[in-house]
């Protein structure tokens, strides 16, 4: 087994000295979000094995905040656990596909810190929306896919099975308005990753940590592309009721069809099929979360 320590450094462009209290809620999102990205590792490197993780502080610097810390992970090889693995793994960890980062630790890091700012974003106007947080993740994602030469879907899919149980998405929404917390308090300061600048703009439409965040169960918003409607109610002068429809890809089950501007019930009057682009609205329940609604945001043909 080898330790491997990946540098992050994180600079929030503050003005002002940083509350203690926010540098303590931004260390400690931080340390949870590099539990997240030690279990996605292996997934992207095949055959790695970490086998425990930490994230350490080497210096925390006022001015703006700055926070050097490094991610240490104990590795081994699956298909051989006897032996030490070499040092020459670090350059596995090395990031080509962009000057940006210095390891792709900071990549996944990224990823994690904007698939929740992404869920936090959508839970706030309780819609799936293609906000800025969430358009970052897809460019992290495909950094991610270049870099490890992985299909930008199965990375996506790894990402949100890390946060299936609501538990865990709970925990990563939680993680990702805190963490930008010294950031919030003074207008929105810009923040960089090793040399990733994330602007203002995107910072301001993540939603700020309220005390009502622990008690707060919200809705999940997950797109699916060209599936199959089978319509099984309508109402042509309604666009939120009225509607049911059984998407197989989805569930077996009828669930409530809403329409979101440009599509109109009239897209789909009288017709018994279809193919759209949907967002799947699933509820937290006893048994996790279930689908409930869909809401359909193109028609690609109908009959």
């Amino acid at each position: 087994m080898t330790e491997i320590r990946l540098p992050l450094t994180i600079v929030y462009e503050t003005q002002a000295p940083v509350a203690v209290r926010d540098v303590i809620a931004a260390l400690s999102s931080a340390d949870e979000i590099a539990s997240d990205v030690a279990s996605l590792l292996p997934g992207l490197i095949d055959g790695l094995i970490v086998e425990r993780s930490s994230l350490n502080v080497r210096v925390v610097k006022e001015g703006s905040l700055r926070e050097a810390l490094f991610l240490a992970i104990l590795v081994t090889y699956q298909d051989d656990l006897s032996k030490e693995v070499p040092p020459m793994l670090e350059r596995i960890f090395d990031v080509t596909v962009s000057d940006k980062y210095d390891t792709l630790a900071t990549v996944v890091f990224l990823t994690v810190l904007f698939y929740g700012a992404g869920l936090a974003v959508d839970a706030a106007k309780k819609a799936f929306s293609d906000s800025l947080p969430r358009q970052k993740l897809d460019e992290l994602i495909d950094v991610l896919a270049r870099e490890t030469g992985k299909p930008a879907s199965d990375i996506r899919s790894q990402v949100e099975a890390r946060f299936r149980k609501p538990a865990a998405a709970k925990r990563v929404v939680k993680s990702a308005k805190e963490f930008f917390l010294p950031s919030q308090r003074q207008s929105n300061a810009p923040v960089s990753f090793d040399r990733d600048r994330v602007p203002s703009e995107v910072i301001r439409e993540i939603p700020y940590p309220s005390a009502a965040d622990k008690e707060q169960d919200f809705d999940r918003y997950i797109p699916k592309y060209d599936v199959e409607l089978e319509l099984h109610a309508q109402d042509k002068d309604k666009r939120a009721t009225g509607w049911a429809a059984i998407a197989k890809d989805v569930s077996d089950e009828r669930l409530k069809l809403r329409f979101v501007d440009p599509v109109r019930p009239a897209d789909l009057w009288q017709k018994e099929t279809a193919r759209a682009d949907i967002v799947v609205v699933s509820k937290l329940t006893s048994e996790g979360y279930v689908p409930a609604e869909l809401q359909v945001i193109a028609v690609h043909s109908a009959s």
